[in-house]
């Protein structure tokens, strides 16, 4: 799988309109990537809140509850 592969494409709401998976990083109107997420902190409803190494708020407010639980197990499979 090379680091151009979509592995997750949700609309989400709020801030993030459109969020997407590749191996290496989260795409959505900035980029993160995946070596700076140390975890999946929790789930609420449909927002999933991430750990990162800046220990800065790293909020994604997805379309439904499936939709964020889906999200966190593509990031599991790919951390």
């Amino acid at each position: 799988m090379d680091n151009n592969t979509l592995l997750f494409q949700g609309k989400g709401s709020g801030r993030f309109k459109d969020v997407k998976i590749y191996p290496n990083r989260i795409e959505v109107l900035e980029i993160v990537y995946l070596k700076d997420i140390t975890g999946v902190s929790r789930i609420k409803g449909r927002d999933v809140f991430l750990r990162n190494r800046l220990l800065t708020a790293c909020v994604f407010s997805l379309s439904s509850r499936s939709q964020a639980q889906e999200f966190v197990n593509v990031l599991n499979i790919v951390m």
